[in-house]
């Protein structure tokens, strides 16, 4: 049987995962025309490409990390995924064209993203759009021992940042 190639750009996360990893959600926007394996998740409804640069940082985050993470075992399940709670966040909100540019700048790097300064915004927007309180960022970024501590201090001094 032969299927067409992906016409698209989708949004996709990893599968298999650990909640001992370094990062245990991880998600991308794969080209169109790019053939995926069975250990990515595919999304398959059609969303404007800047609402999967969106969706993208808002799986990618310490936040979305930290809650899948008190769930899984070794596979980011589907159903695990539909019981995610993820901010709504359209066209014209505050957080929306930032979001998506920093998904979208960090996404073309060639250098460790951690180390930059986009990484920290981005991690404190999420974290805002989650609303969550100064007190629940720091929790949520102490519970991430694999990230280096400087990666995940810049990220709580960017959400304080943020009035």
């Amino acid at each position: 049987m032969h299927r067409a190639l992906p016409q698209r750009a989708r949004l996709a996360y990893r599968d298999v995962a650990s909640a001992t990893n370094r990062l245990t959600l991880i998600s991308a926007i794969i080209p169109a025309r790019a053939v995926t394996t069975h250990t990515l998740f595919c999304l398959r409804t059609r969303l404007p490409h800047a609402e999967q640069q969106v969706l993208c940082a808002l799986l990618n985050s310490f936040v979305a990390n930290y809650l899948i993470r008190l769930r899984v075992n070794t596979h980011v399940t589907a159903t695990l995924m539909s019981r995610l709670p993820v901010p709504l966040i359209r066209e014209g909100d505050a957080f929306f064209a930032r979001l998506g540019t920093l998904s979208s700048s960090l996404a073309r790097e060639t250098r460790p993203v951690e180390q930059m300064e986009e990484y920290a915004q981005l991690q404190a927007l999420c974290a805002h759009a989650y609303q969550l309180r100064a007190s629940e960022c720091e929790h949520v970024l102490g519970t991430f021992p694999l990230i280096p501590t400087g990666v995940r201090a810049a990220a709580l001094a960017a959400f304080n940042d943020i009035h």
